[in-house]
C-alpha cells in the first residue's frame, strides 16, 4: 500500500512539474516524420477557431474540340461535416475515428501554413498535397462518368457556435487553393 502511495505521489508530482514548465516546439524534418504517431492536443489548451475545409467545384461535359463547356461554381461545401451521435458509436465507431483523422491533417496543415516564411508556396508542404487528396476524394460523390471536374478548396477558420455545433459565430478564410482537375 505504501509503494503505490508513493508511485501516485510521483506520477502527480511529474505531471504538476509538466504543467507548470514551458517547453519549446520541437521543429525539424524527422520531428515531422514522427508527428503523425501523435495526436494534435491542442484542443485541450483553449476554445478558439478551428479550421475546417471547404470545397467547390465546376462540372464540364465533353462537347467539341475546343475542350469541355464548363457550368458555374456550386456553393462552398463543407466537406466531413459533424457526422450524427448514436449510443452504439461508444463501442465501434470507425466513421468518427476516420473523419478525426482528416481533421487533424487539416490542423497539421494549418500549423505548417502559419510556420511557412512570408512568400513561401504552401503548394510545396506535404500536407497541402494531403489535403489536395483529401478534398478530391470527397469530390468523387459528385463526379459522374463523362463530366470533368475542376475544383478549389479552402481553408476557414471558424469559431463555433456552441449551442449549434454546425453553424459558426465568425469565419475567416485562412488559405485558397488554385483550380485543379478532379
Amino acid at each position: 500500500m505504501k509503494l503505490t502511495l508513493v508511485f501516485l505521489t510521483i506520477y502527480f508530482l511529474f505531471l504538476w512539474f509538466g504543467m507548470r514548465t514551458k517547453t519549446t516546439e520541437l521543429t525539424g524534418r524527422w520531428w515531422f516524420f514522427l508527428r503523425a504517431f501523435f495526436p494534435n492536443w491542442k484542443f485541450f489548451h483553449a476554445l478558439g477557431m478551428a479550421p475546417r475545409l471547404y470545397v467547390h467545384f465546376k462540372k464540364g461535359l465533353p462537347l467539341g474540340e475546343d475542350g469541355p463547356s464548363w457550368g458555374e461554381w456550386s456553393n462552398w461545401i463543407l466537406v466531413y461535416p459533424r457526422v450524427q451521435r448514436h449510443v452504439l458509436n461508444v463501442f465501434h465507431n470507425p466513421e468518427v475515428n476516420l473523419r478525426l483523422g482528416y481533421q487533424n491533417l487539416v490542423e497539421h496543415l494549418v500549423a505548417d501554413l502559419n510556420a511557412l516564411p512570408e512568400g513561401a508556396d504552401a503548394s510545396e508542404l506535404v500536407t497541402y498535397q494531403l489535403v489536395v487528396s483529401l478534398a478530391r476524394d470527397a469530390l468523387s460523390q459528385y463526379c459522374s462518368e463523362h463530366a470533368e471536374l475542376i475544383f478549389q478548396f479552402e481553408i476557414r477558420m471558424e469559431e463555433p457556435w456552441l449551442n449549434h455545433p454546425s453553424e459558426c459565430l465568425r469565419s475567416e478564410v485562412m488559405l485558397v487553393s488554385r483550380e485543379m482537375f478532379a
